[in-house]
């Protein structure tokens, strides 16, 4: 009982001591000055592993010079700290020669406590996170079996305060990355057009849904001045704030090389990929897109377009669709790639669907594509419908299919309407 006693008091000295703690290496700042305390110890220290090199450093200590704590690395394995860490079993050594060790110059006796600070969740499955030392009992004497149990007590309390500061730290920097990508988001949503532009004779809307808070769609609209008419839809590989970082340096590529436009999509192209090639493939990313444009020829309209890698423009004509691709490679694959183009005459009613990979794979509850055959009922069965609202009413559409499942992958959707 009297032992009992001694851990329940423990305890509770090493609740009252960490009341105010900031952060994980204050908390065990505070538990080891308490364990010198209650055990009467000169020497006590914790290690935790770090993961980067799989070894325990110290994290805090009482006793010990800081330039010695701060240099001590243990192997996995090596040494009294590393063996009870590996076997999750404490060590109580009355004469740490006896047992095969050389004495550190640094202590005093030869008596050594060992325990390892294991966090119970099945999260860590039970495995020890770190170790807690103690040595240079104050009264001279070696360490008794209640030591050893007063130390199990601490390092199973120490155990939990750090379970508990992590989970904390991981729930700041949650929090942080949180505020990130809002601010990504806001940042990304104003780079995405929010006015369409007027050309005579097409009703044209696009929007882009992100499966996460920021993402890697892409679309535009290119008008005014010399410029020939065009419709740009892209998709950067990824859906996070990488992708949404590379799509930013896109659009002002894009943007700043408009005047490219009086030439062909494939020319367009080509100087886009010479220009991104270098950044895409530093950063292992590429991009699908299609950049088509819109002549006019007397009352007549034309689309001239390049599918870099990417799914090629649906056009609505009569009672069927047609669908052609360049076959041209994604940007970012090939630093003198060559692009091509086709083209396609409009007439009155003529829809052109423009859309990334994310739409199509929609999934869902019951594990089913959305797909290019859904795609293409939707639109066929709202022809008559301006281009805005037939947006919403795909949009619409894509929602009662996934459901309450998550969207995976961004959606964007353009539509033009001759």
């Amino acid at each position: 009982m009297k032992n009992l006693s001694q851990q329940l008091n423990a305890i509770y000295d090493l609740s009252k001591a960490i009341v105010g703690a900031q952060g994980i290496e204050d908390v065990c700042s505070r538990i080891v000055k308490r364990t010198s305390d209650i055990l009467g110890v000169e020497k006590v220290s914790i290690m935790k592993l770090d993961r980067a090199d799989n070894t325990l450093k110290i994290v805090a200590s009482c006793g010990l010079p800081k330039k010695t704590a701060e240099g001590v690395r243990v192997k996995i394995g090596e040494g009294i700290s590393g063996t009870v860490f590996k076997s999750s079993r404490p060590v109580l050594i009355r004469d740490i020669s006896e047992k095969g060790f050389v004495p550190k110059k640094r202590y005093k006796s030869r008596s050594f406590m060992s325990a390892p600070v294991t966090c119970l969740p099945m999260k860590v499955k039970g495995k020890a996170v770190g170790v807690i030392n103690v040595t240079d009992k104050k009264n001279k004497r070696s360490f008794t079996a209640d030591d050893m149990n007063l130390l199990n007590a601490i390092a199973n309390q120490t155990a939990a305060y750090l379970y508990i500061c992590d989970l904390a730290e991981t729930e700041r920097k949650a929090e942080m990355l949180n505020r990130e990508m809002e601010l990504a988001r806001s940042i990304q949503q104003k780079l995405l057009p929010t006015k369409v532009p007027k050309i005579e004779g097409v009703d044209m809307c696009g929007v882009c849904i992100t499966a996460e808070k920021v993402g890697g769609d892409y679309f535009d609209f290119l008008t005014g001045g010399a410029r020939t008419p065009t419709v740009v839809v892209a998709d950067i590989s990824g859906h996070s704030i990488g992708a949404a970082m590379t799509m930013g340096a896109f659009r002002s590529a894009v943007r700043s090389g408009a005047f490219a436009s009086m030439f062909s999509p494939s020319i367009a192209v080509e100087g886009l990929n010479a220009i991104l090639y270098e950044d895409l493939s530093s950063a292992e990313q590429f991009i699908s897109m299609v950049y088509l444009q819109i002549f006019s020829l007397g009352d007549k309209r034309v689309v001239k377009y390049t599918t870099a890698g990417h799914y090629p423009p649906l056009v609505l004509k009569g009672n069927g669709f047609i669908s052609h691709s360049t076959d041209d490679v994604l940007i970012g694959i090939e630093k003198f790639a060559d692009f091509h183009d086709k083209k396609m005459e409009m007439d009155k009613g003529d829809i052109v669907v423009l859309y990334t990979d994310g739409l199509i794979d929609a999934i869902s509850p019951s594990n089913k594509r959305y797909g290019v055959e859904r795609l293409k009922t939707a639109v066929k069965n709202n022809r008559n419908l301006g281009a805005a609202i037939l947006v919403e009413t795909v949009k619409d559409d894509l929602k009662r299919f996934v459901g309450k499942v998550s969207l995976r992958d961004d959606v964007t959707l353009v539509v033009l309407k001759f």
